[in-house]
């Protein structure tokens, strides 16, 4: 029996018993995790570009260049709450283990969470923002659409 308390008792210790994981990836700033955990804070920002000439012919991309980046993070409303105070849920779990038959995964995506567990506070965050430049085909004269 393991020991089910931690640093502070409100956050009991809990053991995972996984049968079989199979996990074909884990994408930019995504964790994987059997068991509780106190806190995530995974963040990615990216830029995807593609473009038909080379990036070193073509120029730079920034991240300045671009609103989404600045952008305030939504917050969650909850008419039961006082703005800006977060939504708190309490539960008592009288096994201390976490029981979980196989888990088959494909892929997690970028700023994700895989957790076979609880989690007290968690704050994830994926900004992407899709460029594709490609040159327009020039008009043929004398066709119509």
């Amino acid at each position: 029996m393991p020991n089910n308390s931690g640093p502070n008792d409100s956050f009991p210790i809990r053991t995972a018993r996984i049968g079989a994981v199979y996990l074909i990836d884990v994408s930019l700033s995504a964790a994987v995790q059997f068991g509780d955990r106190g806190e995530t804070n995974a963040r990615l920002r990216a830029l995807a570009v593609q473009r038909k000439e080379d990036h070193t012919t073509a120029g730079d991309v920034f991240f300045e260049s671009y609103r989404i980046f600045d952008r305030q993070l939504p917050e969650l409303v909850d008419p039961q709450y006082e703005p800006g105070q977060g939504v708190q849920i309490e539960r008592i779990n009288c096994n201390p283990y976490i029981t979980v038959g196989c888990i088959q995964v494909t892929a997690t995506g970028a700023a994700s969470s895989f957790l076979a567990g609880n989690c007290m506070n968690v704050n994830l965050e994926s900004r992407i923002k899709h460029i594709r430049q490609y040159p327009r085909p020039k008009p043929v004269p004398g066709a119509f659409c």
